[in-house]
Protein backbone atom coordinates (compact mmCIF):
# COMPACT_ATOMS: atom_id res chain seq x y z
CA UNK A 1 0.00 0.00 0.00
CA UNK A 2 1.26 3.28 -0.85
CA UNK A 3 1.86 6.06 1.45
CA UNK A 4 -0.69 8.46 0.17
CA UNK A 5 -3.63 5.95 0.72
CA UNK A 6 -2.15 5.02 4.34
CA UNK A 7 -1.84 8.80 5.26
CA UNK A 8 -5.72 9.69 4.77
CA UNK A 9 -7.36 7.76 7.56
CA UNK A 10 -4.66 8.56 9.77
CA UNK A 11 -5.42 12.57 8.92
CA UNK A 12 -9.06 11.76 8.91
CA UNK A 13 -9.01 9.64 12.91
CA UNK A 14 -6.80 12.52 13.87
CA UNK A 15 -9.14 15.63 12.78
CA UNK A 16 -12.12 13.61 14.28
CA UNK A 17 -10.22 13.83 17.85
CA UNK A 18 -9.81 17.76 17.75
CA UNK A 19 -13.55 18.02 16.46
CA UNK A 20 -12.77 19.45 12.97
CA UNK A 21 -14.17 18.15 9.92
CA UNK A 22 -11.65 17.68 6.56
CA UNK A 23 -11.41 21.19 4.55
CA UNK A 24 -12.17 23.09 8.01
CA UNK A 25 -9.24 25.68 8.96
CA UNK A 26 -10.75 27.21 11.77
CA UNK A 27 -9.92 26.37 15.30
CA UNK A 28 -13.01 25.08 17.73
CA UNK A 29 -11.95 27.83 20.34
CA UNK A 30 -14.04 30.60 18.54
CA UNK A 31 -15.40 33.99 20.26
CA UNK A 32 -17.90 33.25 22.85
CA UNK A 33 -21.08 34.30 22.00
CA UNK A 34 -22.85 37.51 23.56
CA UNK A 35 -25.45 36.80 25.92
CA UNK A 36 -29.16 37.14 25.01
CA UNK A 37 -30.12 40.63 25.56
CA UNK A 38 -32.80 41.71 28.26
CA UNK A 39 -35.80 43.98 26.83
CA UNK A 40 -38.28 45.72 29.47
CA UNK A 41 -41.35 46.51 27.59
CA UNK A 42 -42.40 50.22 28.20
CA UNK A 43 -45.32 51.41 28.14
CA UNK A 44 -46.48 53.36 25.34
CA UNK A 45 -48.71 55.46 28.11
CA UNK A 46 -45.52 55.84 30.48
CA UNK A 47 -45.52 59.66 31.98
CA UNK A 48 -49.26 60.02 30.25
CA UNK A 49 -51.75 60.71 32.67
CA UNK A 50 -55.85 62.40 32.46
CA UNK A 51 -56.21 63.55 35.79
CA UNK A 52 -59.22 66.07 35.79
CA UNK A 53 -61.32 68.13 33.69
CA UNK A 54 -62.55 72.03 35.20
CA UNK A 55 -65.56 72.05 35.40
CA UNK A 56 -67.16 68.85 35.07
CA UNK A 57 -70.34 70.13 34.48
CA UNK A 58 -71.58 72.40 31.48
CA UNK A 59 -73.30 73.16 28.30
CA UNK A 60 -72.02 72.58 24.31
CA UNK A 61 -69.46 75.08 23.67
CA UNK A 62 -68.12 75.29 27.50
CA UNK A 63 -64.57 76.21 27.92
CA UNK A 64 -62.67 73.15 30.19
CA UNK A 65 -59.48 72.48 31.22
CA UNK A 66 -58.40 69.13 31.00
CA UNK A 67 -55.31 68.52 33.16
CA UNK A 68 -52.76 65.85 33.00
CA UNK A 69 -49.25 65.05 32.37
CA UNK A 70 -47.36 64.34 28.98
CA UNK A 71 -49.92 66.01 26.42
CA UNK A 72 -48.10 66.99 23.32
CA UNK A 73 -49.14 69.87 21.06
CA UNK A 74 -51.80 68.20 18.36
CA UNK A 75 -53.61 66.48 21.18
CA UNK A 76 -57.30 65.98 20.88
CA UNK A 77 -59.81 65.44 23.03
CA UNK A 78 -63.16 63.43 22.68
CA UNK A 79 -66.19 63.88 24.88
CA UNK A 80 -68.46 60.27 24.52
CA UNK A 81 -66.54 59.87 21.02
CA UNK A 82 -66.85 63.57 19.70
CA UNK A 83 -64.54 66.00 19.38
CA UNK A 84 -64.30 69.04 21.01
CA UNK A 85 -62.49 72.04 19.99
CA UNK A 86 -58.65 72.26 21.47
CA UNK A 87 -58.02 76.13 22.03
CA UNK A 88 -54.53 75.04 23.42
CA UNK A 89 -52.47 72.77 24.82
CA UNK A 90 -50.65 74.81 27.43
CA UNK A 91 -47.19 74.22 29.26
CA UNK A 92 -46.22 71.93 31.94
CA UNK A 93 -47.23 73.78 35.07
CA UNK A 94 -47.85 72.74 39.02
CA UNK A 95 -50.34 70.78 38.44
CA UNK A 96 -49.36 68.98 35.23
CA UNK A 97 -50.54 69.98 31.78
CA UNK A 98 -53.62 71.79 30.73
CA UNK A 99 -55.74 71.72 27.50
CA UNK A 100 -58.12 74.13 26.98
CA UNK A 101 -61.13 72.96 24.60
CA UNK A 102 -64.98 73.58 24.18
CA UNK A 103 -67.41 71.07 24.40
CA UNK A 104 -68.76 70.01 21.60
CA UNK A 105 -72.97 69.98 20.52
CA UNK A 106 -74.16 66.65 22.74
CA UNK A 107 -77.65 65.50 23.85
CA UNK A 108 -77.71 65.74 27.88
CA UNK A 109 -75.87 63.31 30.24
CA UNK A 110 -72.77 62.26 31.27
CA UNK A 111 -69.97 60.99 29.68
CA UNK A 112 -66.41 60.08 29.24
CA UNK A 113 -63.59 62.48 28.53
CA UNK A 114 -60.62 61.00 26.31
CA UNK A 115 -57.63 62.85 25.67
CA UNK A 116 -55.13 61.23 23.16
CA UNK A 117 -51.90 62.08 21.75
CA UNK A 118 -50.32 62.29 18.45
CA UNK A 119 -48.34 59.44 19.04
CA UNK A 120 -50.92 57.33 20.08
CA UNK A 121 -50.90 57.88 24.20
CA UNK A 122 -54.35 57.69 25.64
CA UNK A 123 -55.87 58.26 28.60
CA UNK A 124 -59.74 58.40 30.09
CA UNK A 125 -61.91 60.04 32.48
CA UNK A 126 -65.01 57.71 33.30
CA UNK A 127 -67.57 59.82 33.67
CA UNK A 128 -65.56 62.88 33.88
CA UNK A 129 -68.20 65.68 32.14
CA UNK A 130 -72.11 65.85 32.40
CA UNK A 131 -73.76 68.03 29.83
CA UNK A 132 -76.37 70.31 30.82
CA UNK A 133 -79.94 68.90 29.28
CA UNK A 134 -80.22 71.26 25.75
CA UNK A 135 -84.01 72.43 27.13
CA UNK A 136 -82.50 75.10 29.28
CA UNK A 137 -80.97 77.06 26.00
CA UNK A 138 -85.11 77.46 25.39
CA UNK A 139 -85.17 79.60 28.41
CA UNK A 140 -83.27 82.32 26.29
CA UNK A 141 -84.82 85.49 24.87
CA UNK A 142 -83.38 87.81 22.74
CA UNK A 143 -85.75 90.63 21.77
CA UNK A 144 -84.67 93.57 19.54
CA UNK A 145 -86.26 97.10 18.81
CA UNK A 146 -87.41 96.41 15.43
CA UNK A 147 -87.81 94.14 12.54
CA UNK A 148 -86.79 96.72 10.19
CA UNK A 149 -84.31 99.41 10.19
CA UNK A 150 -82.03 101.74 7.93
CA UNK A 151 -78.81 100.84 7.33
CA UNK A 152 -76.87 102.73 9.94
CA UNK A 153 -79.68 103.09 11.99
CA UNK A 154 -79.78 102.65 15.80
CA UNK A 155 -80.86 99.14 16.93
CA UNK A 156 -81.60 97.87 20.19
CA UNK A 157 -81.05 94.19 21.80
CA UNK A 158 -82.80 93.14 25.03
CA UNK A 159 -81.66 89.53 26.08
CA UNK A 160 -82.51 87.37 29.34
CA UNK A 161 -80.97 83.85 30.25
CA UNK A 162 -80.83 81.25 32.67
CA UNK A 163 -77.43 81.53 33.91
CA UNK A 164 -74.25 83.44 32.87
CA UNK A 165 -70.42 82.06 33.13
CA UNK A 166 -68.06 84.13 34.36
CA UNK A 167 -65.25 85.97 32.13
CA UNK A 168 -62.86 83.09 31.70
CA UNK A 169 -62.10 83.48 27.87
CA UNK A 170 -65.02 85.67 27.85
CA UNK A 171 -68.10 84.11 29.05
CA UNK A 172 -71.36 83.69 27.05
CA UNK A 173 -71.85 86.57 24.42
CA UNK A 174 -74.51 87.99 21.87
CA UNK A 175 -72.94 88.45 18.53
CA UNK A 176 -74.48 89.98 14.78
CA UNK A 177 -74.83 87.42 12.31
CA UNK A 178 -76.21 87.51 8.31
CA UNK A 179 -79.31 85.44 8.26
CA UNK A 180 -77.67 81.82 6.69
CA UNK A 181 -73.71 82.52 7.90
CA UNK A 182 -72.53 79.70 9.97
CA UNK A 183 -71.51 80.01 13.64
CA UNK A 184 -67.97 80.31 12.54
CA UNK A 185 -67.58 82.17 9.76
CA UNK A 186 -64.07 82.68 8.97
CA UNK A 187 -63.87 86.61 10.22
CA UNK A 188 -60.78 87.34 12.26
CA UNK A 189 -62.43 86.41 15.74
CA UNK A 190 -63.10 83.25 13.92
CA UNK A 191 -67.37 84.20 14.38
CA UNK A 192 -68.38 87.77 13.64
CA UNK A 193 -67.05 90.82 13.10
CA UNK A 194 -70.23 92.56 12.13
CA UNK A 195 -70.90 93.13 16.09
CA UNK A 196 -70.83 91.03 19.58
CA UNK A 197 -70.38 91.74 23.07
CA UNK A 198 -69.32 89.08 26.31
CA UNK A 199 -71.35 89.07 28.50
CA UNK A 200 -69.32 88.13 32.00
CA UNK A 201 -71.51 86.38 34.07
CA UNK A 202 -74.56 88.73 33.44
CA UNK A 203 -78.06 87.22 32.93
CA UNK A 204 -79.67 90.26 31.17
CA UNK A 205 -79.29 93.27 29.61
CA UNK A 206 -79.80 95.33 26.64
CA UNK A 207 -77.28 96.64 23.93
CA UNK A 208 -77.65 99.62 21.44
CA UNK A 209 -75.66 99.34 18.36
CA UNK A 210 -75.87 100.42 15.18
CA UNK A 211 -77.52 98.59 12.03
CA UNK A 212 -75.28 97.32 9.51
CA UNK A 213 -73.98 99.57 6.28
CA UNK A 214 -75.18 96.62 3.92
CA UNK A 215 -78.80 95.90 3.49
CA UNK A 216 -79.98 92.37 4.51
CA UNK A 217 -81.17 90.00 6.82
CA UNK A 218 -79.56 89.95 10.40
CA UNK A 219 -80.24 88.35 13.40
CA UNK A 220 -78.39 88.38 16.89
CA UNK A 221 -77.08 84.66 18.34
CA UNK A 222 -76.13 84.53 21.91
CA UNK A 223 -73.46 82.21 21.65
CA UNK A 224 -71.79 79.92 24.62
CA UNK A 225 -68.31 78.91 23.34
CA UNK A 226 -68.28 78.61 19.20
CA UNK A 227 -71.92 77.30 19.54
CA UNK A 228 -75.06 79.57 19.24
CA UNK A 229 -77.84 78.52 21.72
CA UNK A 230 -80.11 80.89 20.57
CA UNK A 231 -81.54 83.32 17.80
CA UNK A 232 -83.62 86.88 17.38
CA UNK A 233 -86.24 87.52 14.95
CA UNK A 234 -84.86 88.38 11.28
CA UNK A 235 -83.72 92.40 11.45
CA UNK A 236 -84.34 93.42 7.73
CA UNK A 237 -81.83 96.13 6.96
CA UNK A 238 -82.65 98.96 4.28
CA UNK A 239 -80.63 100.75 2.40
CA UNK A 240 -80.23 104.14 3.67
CA UNK A 241 -82.10 107.12 1.89
CA UNK A 242 -79.95 109.83 2.94
CA UNK A 243 -77.76 111.81 0.17
CA UNK A 244 -74.72 110.87 -0.27
CA UNK A 245 -71.73 113.18 0.86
Amino acid sequence: MSDRFFARPVIAGLLALVGMSPGCDKSPAGPTPPAALTVTAVSPNSGFTVTAISPSVGMIGEEVWVTGTGFERGATVTLDGVAAFVRNVGAPGPQGTVIVASAPVHAAGTVDVVVTNPAGQSGTLTGGFTFVPVEVFSLVSLTTSSSLVTSGGQLTLSWVAPRGRGCNGGGDWLALYRVGDPDTTGAANGDSDLWFVHLCGATSGTSTLKAPPQPGQYEFRYMVGDFSVARSNPVTVSASTSPLI
